[in-house]
């Protein structure tokens, strides 16, 4: 029997542990926080919507000083929280989220095109990044997914009349590359222990993946991953654990597998009990 704390995106925010007696910390990444920026991005998002050719980006909504003392300032918030994870002296899975500053080489601005989530886990001894990993522990494996910030292609009518064809056709390219990545990954697992997928972004299409944020462009949404969907739907992992849709604090099952958002927010605790290859407890955490 093993006992996880799982802990949802903290965006700078330091956790409160509303659990005790647990093997292990499991979370699905965001650890830097990005409040202001995402306010520019959603401006961003907007002007494409209206305007498919443009070519605005955040960082030019505030401009470049600005927006580099505010990168600088969500890694070093970021670190600290990753610190305090450390501290905690047990065993810590994560993978990365969307905003912890990965590397991103179609990033028209080279001070974005620098993979910083290195820096943010380096020399941190009870951290496991376990990104396009699998890693057996003890009864149980991992398979790790981040940084998805939505469907990895598009999904939505409005999508393929708003992309130009060879949009789309890029889009495709990079979603087929991925979802074989993560294909080997599951094929590689053992048959005979339990999996513990790990994805930034919840399954696409359930009642945890839905934007309910009235300030978001995409409000009304569902926005989930879909490679993290069909993952779960193909190989039926005991558990997928995710984040990213901040509105959603819960679970949803697909198959056999029990889907965990896992929350947003210091407060958002979640403790998983797993006893062979069954889930024995699973509480979440309510104030």
């Amino acid at each position: 029997m093993v006992k996880f704390l799982i802990l949802g995106d903290l965006h700078g925010r330091k956790p409160k542990l509303h659990f005790k007696d647990f093997d292990a910390i499991i979370t699905p990444g965001d650890f830097c926080p990005i409040d202001y920026i995402r306010k520019l991005m959603f401006e961003v998002i907007r002007e494409k919507q209206k305007d498919p050719d443009s070519k605005l980006e955040w960082y030019e909504l505030c401009g470049k000083k600005k927006a580099k003392e505010l990168v600088e300032s969500s890694i070093e918030e970021g670190r600290e929280i990753l610190e305090e994870l450390n501290s905690f002296d047990i065993p810590v899975y994560v993978v990365p989220g969307n905003a912890d500053w990965t590397e991103d080489k179609k990033e028209k601005w080279d001070f974005l095109k620098q993979d910083r989530y290195k820096g943010l886990i380096k020399n941190l001894k009870n951290i496991t990044d376990i990104y396009h990993k699998l890693i057996n522990i003890g009864k149980y494996q991992f398979i790790g997914y981040g940084i998805s910030t939505g469907p990895e292609y598009p999904q939505y009518k409005e999508d393929f009349e708003r992309l130009k064809p060879e949009k789309l056709r890029r889009l495709a390219k990079i979603y087929e590359a991925e979802k074989t990545r993560m294909n080997k990954l599951f094929q590689k697992a053992k048959g005979d222990k339990p999996i513990i997928f790990l994805s930034h972004n919840v399954p696409f299409n359930t009642p945890i993946d839905e934007i309910t944020d009235k300030n978001s462009p995409r409000c009304g949404y569902h926005y989930g991953s879909v490679i993290a969907r069909e993952m779960v739907e193909k190989y039926q992992p005991l558990v997928c654990i995710g984040g990213h849709i901040h509105e959603h604090f819960g679970k949803y099952k697909i198959g056999k597998t029990i889907c965990i958002n896992a929350g947003f927010g210091s407060d958002a605790n979640s403790l998983l009990e797993i006893e062979g290859n069954r889930i024995k407890m699973l509480e979440f955490y309510k104030k």
